[in-house]
């Protein structure tokens, strides 16, 4: 049965033409809302937006100017804006802090915090007085710290205080914001595809969650539909990983175990 909770909402998702920002889309059209998506990848981007029913936009998080044109564009095209879902982002290289190049830094930075504040400040400013919701996509890694990945667990890290400020600062509007932490998910992300031809790889992940299994796409958006939704109307500010229970505790040894 089709939800309706997001009926009459107006939700951008940023980095949705793939992943897990492409199941953000689904499930908020699914449930009601009118969806833009709005990301560099054209030809997937637009097959989603007529998928849904919904509308693309070109849009390159590394371009703060861009941000304002997409804003813009929405609030002309639809009035208002009422739900924003920040999922685009920029993995970088997997290697040590100090084997690594402050241009690959930058370009991490860019697009994962930058282009995160640059798209949420000015979605914040056009939501004030109309209760809007602003979900940022973090990760565990954040949370927790990962090994050879110091801008992405850097720019993940800090997403979580630029969701309590934008929830502190605009609270008084009526706007919320928080932020999903996935685990490891199975969003077809191509480094992630071929870790899993690791049997090794697949055990640890695996091992690492209390549910023994990898997440689904799908796993994630249920939890950004109900942030955006009334539902969630008294919760701000706050960070929750959805991640099998990989950040709950240690795993047992011989199922986190690589050999």
């Amino acid at each position: 049965m089709r939800s309706s909770v997001l009926e009459g909402k107006v939700v951008l998702v940023t980095g949705g033409a793939k992943g897990i920002g492409r199941a953000c889309a689904l499930d908020a059209a699914r449930a009601g809302a009118e969806v833009i998506i709005a990301g560099r990848d054209a030809m997937a981007g637009a097959a989603t937006a007529e998928e849904i029913g919904g509308t693309f936009f070109a849009y390159d998080a590394a371009d703060p100017a861009r941000a304002d044109d997409v804003i813009q564009a929405i609030v002309q095209d639809f009035g208002r804006l009422d739900g924003l879902v920040v999922s685009a982002a920029h993995t970088g290289g997997f290697h040590a802090a100090a084997d690594m190049s402050h241009p690959e830094w930058r370009s991490v930075m860019a697009i994962s915090l930058d282009g995160a504040f640059a798209i949420a400040s000015r979605a914040a400013h056009v939501m004030r007085g109309s209760g809007g919701s602003i979900v940022f996509i973090a990760s565990v890694e954040g949370m927790t710290g990962a090994y050879e990945h110091a801008a992405y667990v850097t720019a993940k890290s800090a997403l979580f205080g630029l969701t309590r400020s934008i929830a502190m600062d605009e609270g008084r509007f009526g706007t919320r914001a928080n932020t999903i932490s996935p685990g490891i998910i199975d969003s077809g992300r191509p480094d992630l595809e071929d870790a899993k031809q690791s049997a090794a790889h697949m055990r640890f992940w695996e091992g690492m969650t209390v549910l023994g299994r990898m997440g689904r796409p799908s796993e994630i958006a249920t939890v950004s539909t109900f942030l955006l939704s009334d539902g969630a109307s008294y919760l701000t500010g706050q960070n929750i990983a959805v991640d099998g229970g990989w950040t709950i505790g240690y795993p047992r040894p011989e199922r986190a175990s690589e050999s």
